[in-house]
């Protein structure tokens, strides 16, 4: 290197001794602005990043609308997803603040989608949104039934007495009708079952996939009640559309309602011995008195008890040491 190169390059470090990442001077930048400013720039921070706090799934299923009085609150159309999100609610919370490096919220709701992102004051920031749902009931008044269609419609009701009563069913059919040729638009098929239409992305209509579901639920508990010590892969030989989600929830719920019926002084019956195979997935041959006696124990709430029941405590139960080491 030259003496002029060297001499320009320790210019230069006398110029800028330490470059700043940005994650340093933007902490400086925010707190300069004020903490109204503040507040409202680390909301957005958090929306922005929602996938990185929750994942890419949940983020993708929950889109988050905006933070009011403390409140993160989401859209979420799956039912299922919003009810297991509601049960880490404080998980999340926890989350967002640490994220945020500060109280930002104290919970979560869910509610529909937002017209205008929560931007105001702050013009320079944008919180992108979804495209809007498309509004059927716009997109059906815009069908136009056929002069057969309408005459087949215009026909409901002539046998009525009451004139009133046969318009309102005129109506409802021509919208039933209405709805049927938009949903065909949309790539709609028949329903694999009662040939209903159902949306492109499902095999059957909701009516019909419930009773495919609460038929599998019901074939799982089957197999727990002849199993009761049956894992996942055992229960996925009778039952193969068995997950073990469901399986976990329907074992739960089994467990909750055999305990209702089994005494809390109760350790020989054949329900008590069920409960314990259910509860801790052990096969009959594993079956052993501390097994009944450590899981009972821990079950001790859910049993049947008597009025005078008292709970004994743990060490007048179980003795005392690790499982299986006992103390002399």
């Amino acid at each position: 290197m030259s003496r002029r190169a060297r001499s320009r390059g320790n210019k230069m470090a006398k110029r800028n001794p330490k470059l700043e990442k940005v994650k340093e001077i933007l902490p400086r930048w925010v707190k300069g602005k004020g903490e109204a400013f503040g507040k409202k720039f680390y909301a957005h921070w958090v929306l922005w990043h929602w996938a990185d706090i929750v994942g890419e799934f949940n983020a993708r299923q929950a889109e988050p609308q905006g933070i009011r009085k403390d409140i993160l609150y989401l859209y979420c159309g799956n039912s299922t997803l919003r009810n297991e999100l509601m049960m880490m609610q404080e998980q999340i919370t926890q989350m967002v603040n640490n994220y945020a490096g500060q109280r930002m919220i104290t919970g979560i709701a869910f509610g529909r989608r937002w017209e205008h992102p929560d931007t105001e004051e702050i013009d320079e920031i944008r919180l992108a949104h979804a495209a809007p749902e498309e509004n059927w009931g716009q997109a059906r008044r815009k069908i136009v039934l056929s002069a057969e269609e309408a005459s087949a419609a215009d026909g409901i009701g002539a046998e009525v007495q009451d004139e009133e009563l046969a318009q309102k069913a005129r109506q409802l059919y021509k919208k039933h009708l209405q709805m049927e040729k938009l949903r065909a638009e949309r790539d709609w098929h028949p329903c694999a079952v009662c040939g209903t239409l159902c949306p492109p992305e499902k095999r059957y209509c909701p009516v019909c996939a419930k009773k495919q579901r609460d038929q599998l639920l019901a074939d799982i508990r089957q197999v727990l009640r002849d199993i009761p010590w049956a894992r996942c892969k055992e229960v996925q030989e009778y039952v193969p559309g068995c997950t073990p989600k469901l399986l976990n929830e329907q074992r739960a719920a089994m467990v909750q309602q055999l305990a209702s019926e089994v005494d809390v002084n109760d350790k020989t019956s054949i329900k008590a011995m069920n409960l314990v195979m259910l509860c801790r997935c052990l096969p009959p041959e594993h079956l052993t008195e501390e097994e009944i006696t450590r899981t009972l124990y821990g079950l001790r709430f859910n049993l049947h008890r008597p009025k005078d029941y008292k709970a004994p405590k743990r060490y007048s139960v179980i003795p005392l040491g690790k499982k299986g080491k006992r103390k002399s």
